[in-house]
């Protein structure tokens, strides 16, 4: 009886430190996500802004439309990464497949925060980004031609973004979620080039 007592307070023991862990560790996530985020947006912020305001209008629209991308792209791999199974993975890796297999797998195994960092904070970062861009769009447009009204202009210039980045993660979304297994693979591809080159280094 006394055996079985301390088995089960070792085991309370064990799952409470594990607990204690588990929080420690998603406390230091949110922490890391914010960290994060911020780094992002003011690097990402700096660079649109030194482009767009040494730019013409052509490589300003240029700018936001690589900021839609991004953001399309990045939104497409976190859908994946959430809607997407070990399984497929395993099998690959079992039958010798190995690019990029190794890498998708850790994806999969941290597809809660790959799937924010991708959506929540890169995919979010880069539209905040596009939108402010329009604005640079419209100064353009508005110091070449006096006669447009700056307020529409604005308006319908982020209206238009706005709903080419909504159409873009619309079709992402249909596509991440029919092959999220595809996605993850081409994704740990990528990813394996530079874990090659950091061996060869």
């Amino acid at each position: 009886m006394d055996e079985d007592k301390v088995e089960i307070e070792s085991l309370k023991h064990k799952k409470d430190k594990q607990s204690k862990k588990n929080s420690l560790s998603s406390k230091l996530w949110y922490f890391e996500i914010f960290a994060v985020s911020l780094s992002l947006c003011f690097i990402f912020a700096i660079m649109s802004q030194l482009i767009l305001m040494r730019s013409n209008l052509v490589l300003a629209l240029f700018v936001i439309l690589v900021l839609i991308i991004i953001s399309v792209i990045f939104d497409i791999i976190g859908v994946a990464v959430a809607a997407s199974h070990i399984k497929p993975f395993l099998e690959l890796k079992s039958k010798g497949y190995k690019r990029g297999v190794d890498q998708a797998i850790k994806l999969v195994k941290n597809a809660d925060r790959v799937s924010s960092v991708c959506t929540d904070v890169i995919g979010d970062i880069c539209s905040i980004l596009s939108g402010a861009g329009g604005v640079a769009v419209s100064i353009f447009i508005i110091a070449e031609f006096e006669s447009f009204n700056s307020a529409i202009l604005s308006t319908l210039i982020s209206s238009l973004i706005a709903a080419l980045t909504v159409l873009g993660k619309a079709l992402g979304k249909t596509y991440a979620l029919n092959c999220s297994t595809k996605v993850l693979l081409g994704v740990g591809k990528f990813m394996s080039i530079f874990s090659r080159k950091r061996g060869k280094n």
